[in-house]
Formats: C-alpha cells, structure tokens, sequence
C-alpha cells in the first residue's frame, strides 16, 4: 500500500464503515499470497514503540508505586480520612479527561497531545513529590492523574495509527504486558522508597523517566495529521468543553457516592443518594447534549453506540475491569485476613493473576492477528472469568497453594484474553476516522469500570461484616471491625495479634470467610451478564489494509515476506 510522501497531500480512499448486516456471516476474502502479507514494519515503527512502551511504563508504574506507600505518606502529611483521596483524586482525572483527548487527538494530532500529557505528568509528580499538605498532595495527584489519562488512550491511538486493525490486538497486548511488568514493580519501588529513602522519592522517580519518554517521543513520534484549516481559536472551539464538564461532574458526583456509601455514611443516606442520582442524572444530560445541535463535534458520538457489536464490546470491557478489579481488592485481603500473610507476602501471592494476563494477552492477540477471529476468545475468557469467581468463594485458611494459584491464573488468563479481543469489534464496525474516540471510550468504560470494581465488593464485604459481627465475643474488637474497619484491620496483622487467644481468632476469622464467600458469590452473576452480552457480537472482518491520516510519513509501506 502506497503512502503520500509528508510533503503531499493525503489522499486515502473512502472510508467506510462495514454494516453487521453485510458482514454477519462474512469471510475474510481470498488474496493473493503477496497481499495476504501484513505491511512491513519499518525503521520508524520500531523506533516509535520502544517510545511508547516507556511512556507506558511511567504511567503503570504510578497506579501501583503508591499502594504500600500510602500509609507512610498519610501518616507524614496528617491526612487522615482524607487519605483516600490521594488514591481517588488520580483515578477520578483519569477518567474523566479520557473522551477530551480522544477528541483533541483527531483536532490537534497524536504527537503533541501525547508530550503535553507527559508533560502535565512530569508537573503533577514534582508538585506531589514537593507536597507539604494533604491538600497540595491532592492536588498534585490529581494533575497528575490528567496527563496518565491523556498517557493511556493516546498509546493506545498511536498504536492503531500504525498497524491494521486485524494486528493491533497483539501490539495492544504487548503494551498490556509492559503495563503488567510497571504495576509488579511499583509496590516495591513504594516500598522501598518510603521504608529506606523518603515517601517523595515515589513521586520524583517519575521525574527521570519523564525525561526519558520525552527525550524518545520528540526524537520518534513523528507521525502525520491533517492540517486543519482556520486559526487555533476556530480548532479550540471544536473541543467539546461543555459536554466533557457534565461528564466530569456527573462521574465526580457518582464516585462520592459510591466512596461514601456503606462506610462513611449508609446506603439509605441522603448524602449517598443525592450525588448518586445527580451523577447518573448527569450522565443522561451528557448524551442528551451529545445529540444536540449545540455540540457541533461530539466528544463520544452516538455512532459509537449504533452497532449492537460495538456496544456489546464495551460492555464486555466495563464488566472484565470491574471483575479484574473486584478480585485485585480482595485476594490481598483474603491473604493477609484468612492467611494471615503480611501486606509484602499478599502481594506476592497475587502474582499470578498479573503472570497469566500478560502471555494469555499476548497469544490471543497473535492468533487474532493470524486468524482474524476474535469471538472465541470473548466466551471463552467469560468462562474462564466466570468459572474462577465461583473457585475463589471455596478458599480457607487450609487451601493449598495449587488452589489459591491456580484459580489465579485462569482468572488471569480470561482477563487477558478479553482485553486483547474487545477492541478489534469495536473498531472493525465504525469508520477508521473514528479510531481516536473509539479508543478513548473503550479506555473510559474500562477505567469507569474499576471504580466500580473496588466499590461494590467493598460495600457487599462491610455489610456483610456488619451482619456477622454477633460472632466475635469481645466488645472492644467488635467494635473495630465495624462500619467498614474490617478491611482496614485485615491489612494490620490482625489475625496474627489474635493467636494467643483462639477462641476469638476462630470467631474473627470464621467473619471474615463468610464475608468474602459472598463477595465471590456475587461476583459470578457479573461474569455471567458478561458472558450473556458475547452472543450478540458477530465476527466482522479484521483488515490488513491501513487507512489513516495519522500514520507514519514513510513514503512506501513493503509487505513483510
């Protein structure tokens, strides 16, 4: 496939978007054996993904370097029950400025928004890092939190820039594997910064590597974008502000809820269901704004939603987060409570759960790449999901290693695998302009997803906790383990402070069992509707041909072979 020297115009043939109806039962079609040949990478490929496997890197690594930090870092700033935030406040930005730069990635190009974004990184680490205050601390994370979201779903478009849609999965996943490899690293990093150098050190050590991406980005990233004609006001006045501040508002408002409910205040309050109502209030409001005619450029169009496929692949991430996210909260919990293990050996043991993501990504998206075919590995994964939720509800305090392993890495694998295999349908059923704002929502129903996946099983555990509390004799310790301090207590060596009296270490532990019994029960029905929402997807082809106005400048692309 010819491409346009960077002096010339662009010019691409039309781009359309395949209809279900036409390719529900659709074949690849028969090439000959030279154009069945992927393109050849070229020398500028292989000196962009080194790039953006470090920016990827950067941002991995700061999702997990803080999760044994934490309470070092809280204690030193006086944060008391603000302590949360400093976790929340990155998650909250995350999210919310994910659809924006999908839609300022196709207005001002993948390249500078990609460096702005580390940029912004870089300035919320050291302004972190420097924190005298819970409230400047805050605030850091939270600009920080913008740029790891501009990070996310821009390597993620940059990515499909570069590669078809039937090979995207496997280079996807390779990201997904250097994401796997910066989220193991981090808790040791945290670690080790707070208990031998200084808790800011888990802030500045992205100073360096901030450097670093910049340094390869501005030397590498040197992919194309139309120039769009008129001034910059007339570009910046296409930037859907309106909609994306009710859609932050609106997700600002349901995460207070949801971290309130069931441990600050009850379910039942109005300081739960008022923001809760608001917020998914808002969101109707966003998609109402989407179709008006006061927003001429939609942030997340509605086309991304008319394909049944399409849709159904969205969920299907949403659902795969929330699960991945729900057994990431409390296996460490079932460790350090029901095994009594402490907070660096629960971390150990949840090692294979990252092990098997990573390869099983891998080879789903090689073997898409190879075959075209992507349903298989959405059943497939569900099941596996599915099947693995309901193994972690039989966990004692006797299970032997092969169990707790074991169901690990099944769960594992059927993560990886549907990670690798929702984006193709998403893709393979809207027009390939559209790549930028489909990648950014399938981002933004995944990260919207963890928020979900660490509040529900929290509220089912604390109620559920709350429920059996008539079990621990000592008033004192009952007391503790109410209103949501059970979660709290599990990562401070309870259990190992109580065997000398076992009698009451059976009453505590037998709380804990039948809690997190529950919460496994009830994460089966999650992978179940997931499971469900396969079947409508159908298998749509997987092009080799690259149709973009983002791609790399090379004026000829050879096929491999």
């Amino acid at each position: 496939m010819e491409k346009p020297s960077p002096t010339e115009p662009v010019v691409q043939e039309p781009l359309r978007a395949p209809t279900e109806q036409h390719q529900e039962h659709e074949e690849v079609p028969t090439r000959s054996n030279n154009d069945s040949l992927p393109p050849k990478k070229t020398w500028r490929f292989w000196a962009v993904f080194p790039a953006l496997c470090v920016t990827t890197f950067l941002s991995a690594l700061d999702t997990s370097i803080l999760s044994t930090a934490l309470p070092t870092i809280a204690l030193d700033v006086d944060a008391g029950e603000l302590y949360m935030w400093i976790t929340n406040s990155y998650i909250l930005s995350s999210t919310v400025v994910l659809p924006l730069f999908g839609q300022t990635a196709n207005i001002f190009g993948r390249r500078w928004m990609l460096i702005i974004s580390v940029v912004i990184f870089a300035l919320g680490s050291g302004m972190a890092g420097g924190a005298k205050n819970t409230g400047l601390l805050i605030a850091g994370r939270t600009i920080q939190g913008i740029g790891g979201g501009g990070i996310n779903t821009l390597v993620d478009i940059v990515i499909c820039d570069l590669v078809p849609l039937r090979q995207r999965g496997k280079y996807v996943a390779l990201i997904a594997a250097v994401w796997a490899v910066g989220t193991v690293t981090g808790p040791v990093l945290g670690g080790a910064f707070a208990q031998y150098v200084s808790w800011r050190w888990v802030f500045y050590i992205n100073l360096p590597l901030c450097v670093a991406s910049l340094v390869l980005l501005v030397l590498f990233l040197r992919v194309t974008h139309p120039h769009n004609s008129g001034t910059m006001w007339h570009q910046l006045r296409r930037v859907d502000l309106v909609g994306n501040t009710i859609l932050a508002a609106a997700v600002i408002s349901i995460l207070l809820a949801l971290t309130w409910a069931g441990t600050t205040y009850a379910w039942s309050s109005w300081r739960v269901l008022v923001p809760l109502i608001l917020g998914l209030g808002g969101l109707f409001l966003f998609y109402g704004h989407q179709m008006s005619r006061f927003c001429a450029e939609p942030s997340i169009p509605l086309r991304l939603f008319s394909s049944g496929t399409g849709m159904c692949a969205l969920w299907i991430a949403f659902l795969q987060s929330v699960l991945l996210y729900w057994v990431g909260y409390f296996l460490p919990v079932y460790f350090q409570a029901v095994r009594s293990s402490t907070a660096t050996e629960s971390g150990l043991y949840v090692l294979p759960i990252t092990a098997a993501i990573a390869p099983f990504g891998i080879i789903t998206g090689v073997i898409i790449a190879m075959t075209g075919k992507y349903r298989v590995f959405h059943f497939l994964g569900y099941i596996l999901l599915t099947i693995a939720s309901g193994l972690f509800s039989l966990l004692d305090d006797h299970s032997p290693a092969r169990d707790w392993a074991g169901f690990q890495i099944l769960f594992g694998a059927g993560s990886g695998m549907i990670f690798s295999s929702t984006l193709p349908p998403i893709q393979a059923s809207l027009l390939e302009s559209d790549v930028a704002t489909a990648t950014s929502t399938w981002a933004f129903m995944r990260s919207f997803g963890c928020i979900w996946g660490i509040v529900v099983p929290t509220t089912i555990f604390n109620a559920r906790v709350q429920e059996l509390l008539y079990r621990v004799s000592d008033v004192t310790l009952r007391a503790k383990l109410a209103n949501g301090g059970a979660y709290a207590m599990a990562s401070e060596g309870l259990m190992r402070t109580l065997r000398n009296t076992p009698t009451l270490m059976a009453e505590v532990l037998s709380v804990y069992q039948d809690s997190l019994r529950l919460v496994w029960w009830i994460s089966i029905p999650f992978g179940g509707i997931g499971l469900l929402l396969c079947i409508p997807i159908k298998q749509l082809e997987l092009t080799e041909d690259l149709h973009t106005e983002f791609g790399l400048p090379d004026a000829t692309i050879h096929r491999e072979g």
